[in-house]
């Protein structure tokens, strides 16, 4: 074991501090850092180019409270604004993502939208700084379609001519791809609840073989038989809701943004254009197409469980819509369907008391 400050450090330690500091705690290499924000992105396809991806939608744990506040950004950011939208702009007004070569906002997501807009004209208008790095908007219709397919491959073309701009190296897509099924394969590993949720999302922030080698570390476990159950909502960044499901039964569907991760649509592409459109009918992507198609695939990932937790914020305007087709499912199949409500970006005790009591009373 490795010793840090007379610590020893260990595959959980590394993972839970990757998880804890997310970009804070980055440790390049020198390669040129690429943040995305939001799902559906094909990092796969930037790291051939030789750029380290991180994820830059959900901040460090510690910024909730000890984040910077920046005047401008205070002065635009309405109370409706999203808050992994407002966190990421006072971020970027304080210069946190300063040494990255860009940012790739997915337009299909709601939070990414509005960072790209607000941050673009804020930039524009002189209220942040022009340095950092460049912004991308990456355009994707979720769908098989053949012209959805002739669309995507043209916005590729321009997140290709972005990196190119960035980068020298040959792409390398096998090598990439090669990566990131090892990585697969050792999330195949990663039990269900809490800590899983962690030592999952730590890779957001890692390179795909180091956070290999640090699961492929991990003594493997097995559940213990309990009830089975779905979580379903907007993105959730923390593993609130495993921890408050924890007493009841076993989390075995997460399906949230942070729940089913990025590493589901792709993994087993040959080239690029089979990762790219695989990740377009992604069923689960909340912006499928047609819609119909995100309804019945939430229908079936609940399909073997005994019951279903829904959680959106205060900002949902997408995933909300689907709360009452759930309930509606739950009843006709004699499942369990819980609402917990509006969830705060970082709850807390109050709101956890409150859910953990809702929770129990409708399993009682």
């Amino acid at each position: 074991m490795d010793e840090l400050g007379g610590l020893a450090v260990t595959p959980v330690t590394e993972l839970e501090r990757a998880f804890a500091e997310r970009l804070d705690g980055l440790e390049a290499g020198g390669a040129p850092v690429v943040g995305l924000f939001g799902a559906g992105l094909p990092a796969t396809l930037v790291r051939s180019a030789g750029a380290m991806v991180v994820d830059v939608k959900a901040p460090p744990l510690a910024d909730a409270t000890d984040g910077p506040r920046v005047t401008a950004v205070d002065s635009v950011a309405e109370p409706f604004l999203d808050d992994f939208t407002a966190r990421f702009l006072h971020r970027l007004a304080a210069g946190a993502f300063d040494a990255l070569s860009l940012v790739v906002f997915a337009r299909g997501d709601v939070a990414a939208l509005a960072a790209y807009q607000y941050a673009t004209e804020m930039r524009r208008l002189g209220m942040i700084e022009s340095t950092g790095p460049r912004f991308h908007l990456w355009n994707m219709v979720h769908s098989d379609s053949a012209a959805a397919a002739a669309y995507n491959r043209t916005e590729l073309a321009r997140l290709d001519a972005v990196l190119d701009a960035l980068v020298s190296t040959d792409r390398d897509f096998a090598a990439a791809q090669a990566s990131e099924a090892r990585r697969a394969a050792a999330l195949a590993r990663v039990p269900a609840g809490p800590d899983g949720f962690v030592w999952r999302n730590a890779g957001r922030w890692l390179a795909p073989e180091a956070h290999a080698d640090l699961l492929n570390q991990l003594p493997e476990t097995a559940p213990p038989a309990s009830l089975h159950i779905a979580l379903v909502g907007t993105a959730c960044d923390i593993p609130v809701l495993h921890r408050i499901c924890a007493g009841h039964g076993n989390v075995v569907a997460d399906l949230q943004p942070y729940g089913h991760g990025w590493e589901r649509a792709g993994k087993d592409a040959p080239d690029a254009a089979a990762l790219l459109a695989d990740i377009a009918a992604d069923p689960l992507h909340v912006r499928a197409n047609p819609p119909a198609r995100y309804s019945r695939a939430l229908r079936e990932a609940v399909a073997g469980c005994d019951v279903i937790v829904a959680s959106v914020d205060r900002n949902d305007d997408s995933f909300g819509w689907d709360i009452p087709m759930l309930a509606a499912h739950a009843a006709k199949t004699g499942r369990v369907f819980v609402n917990l409500g509006f969830r705060p970006f970082r709850p807390g005790a109050d709101w956890i008391a409150a859910a953990e009591t809702t929770l129990a009373e409708a399993l009682a």
